[in-house]
């Protein structure tokens, strides 16, 4: 049996499919299943995955008629064999080391979900510099990509992916859901081990998330009411200090005044 099954949806991804891939075997953690549910592409991205698969017997394809990226990442799951599960979308990549430090961390119990420092690459490039993923922070927003390890059975006890937020916020929801309502703790290495491709307007979904930005904020304000506890005390503690890293430079806030501190 797998300690980890790596869910990797796929629509259309034909141009991505194989850093993504090569990214993956190249893991020095090598007991992993890695599970691809092919959401019904139209492209090449069948017969790369088949490509795949005829070269290492991890590789387990899914095919499906097109339900969206929600329904993909659930079905795959609901299939997985491993005591951990690390979803990971088709267009980025991660370092060879990322599985193999991610289990040390969520094995020695420093953390539910763990996580790790972001680069974005691709239409833009740099760190994706995020707050520090506790509650406060995350009643204000997202803290974490849609990519971290957890064990399967806390996904299960959440419920998974909610098909509310089929037009975006599912990942941030899930967290919102492991963090809130099962108390989970998240755990960052600090270590850039997550390349996340930034695309195109045109090609990315973040366009579509934004169409709905104002009814998915307030579906996620009904369904985490403590949320407006944790954004009170986040405004408190920032109206007193904020920290933040603006063109390369960083930048304290105390009552009021900036200074800049590198």
């Amino acid at each position: 049996m797998p300690n980890i099954s790596v869910i990797i949806p796929v629509y259309n991804a034909e141009k991505y499919l194989y850093p993504c891939l090569n990214s993956v075997l190249a893991q020095t953690f090598k007991n992993i299943e890695i599970i691809c549910i092919d959401d019904g592409s139209t492209d090449g991205s069948a017969k790369i995955l088949k490509e795949y698969a005829t070269k290492d017997n991890r590789i387990k394809i899914i095919t499906q008629i097109n339900k969206g990226v929600l329904a993909a990442r659930n079905y795959a799951i609901s299939q997985a064999t491993g005591k951990y599960i690390f979803p990971l979308d088709a267009d980025d990549k991660i370092a060879d080391t990322l599985l193999e430090k991610a289990y040390d961390a969520i094995e020695n119990k420093k953390g539910d979900i763990i996580t790790f420092r972001v680069n974005y690459f691709g239409h833009k490039q740099g760190e994706f510099i995020l707050p520090k993923p506790n509650k406060y922070n995350m009643s204000k927003k997202c803290c974490l990509v849609n990519a971290a390890l957890f064990k399967k059975s806390d996904f299960e006890k959440s419920g998974g992916y909610d098909p509310v937020f089929t037009n975006g916020l599912e990942d941030y929801d899930l967290w919102l859901n492991m963090v809130f309502n099962h108390n989970l703790k998240i755990y960052r290495i600090d270590e850039v081990l997550f390349f996340y491709r930034m695309k195109d307007e045109t090609e990315s979904r973040n366009l579509q998330q934004r169409r709905y930005a104002e009814k998915l904020k307030n579906i996620i304000k009904n369904k985490y009411p403590s949320i407006k506890y944790y954004k009170c005390l986040y405004k408190f503690i920032h109206f007193f200090m904020d920290y933040k890293i603006k063109d390369e430079k960083k930048y304290i806030k105390i009552l009021g005044l900036s200074f800049c501190i590198k």
